[in-house]
């Protein structure tokens, strides 16, 4: 299994973060040959899918909406947001928890994810992780820019 850290700093309220975050059009949007398949707003229990894959080629990467905690209010001393998701696939198998922080100057996000490649062997978790981190981050960026 591999776990790694994402820590993106917005200008933005931690509110605007956090709904960006749980907007899952928005990710579609944001992430390359990624379209996420869902019904309605995020909410506790939600599934949806997140297929990529280019034409025929590609994965269903299913999930589901275990915590959702939006910030208290935008000032730092709020509380944090939180939402976790656990990616149930053959795929990508592990979960990811994010944690939207008020900031004096807008918000920080940090991402946390535990991720297994069920075709991978485990030797090759180090390289999941910092392909996992660089990827990730680039598309935590996208979403918040």
């Amino acid at each position: 299994m591999a776990d790694f850290v994402v820590r993106v700093a917005s200008p933005r309220p931690a509110s605007v973060v956090f709904a960006r975050l749980v907007d899952w059009d928005a990710h579609s949007a944001a992430i390359p040959f990624t379209v996420l398949h869902h019904e309605g707003a995020a909410t506790l229990g939600q599934r949806f899918v997140a297929r990529t894959g280019l034409g025929r080629l590609g994965f269903d990467d299913p999930m589901r909406v275990d915590l959702l905690r939006p910030p208290a209010g935008d000032r730092p001393g709020d509380v944090s947001g939180q939402v976790e998701v656990t990616k149930t696939g053959r795929v990508l198998r592990g979960s990811v928890r994010w944690t939207v922080t008020p900031l004096p100057a807008g918000a920080e996000v940090e991402w946390r994810q535990r991720l297994v490649v069920g075709w991978l062997p485990r030797f090759l978790d180090p390289v999941v992780g910092l392909v996992g981190r660089a990827a990730y981050g680039a598309g935590l960026r996208r979403l918040l820019a």
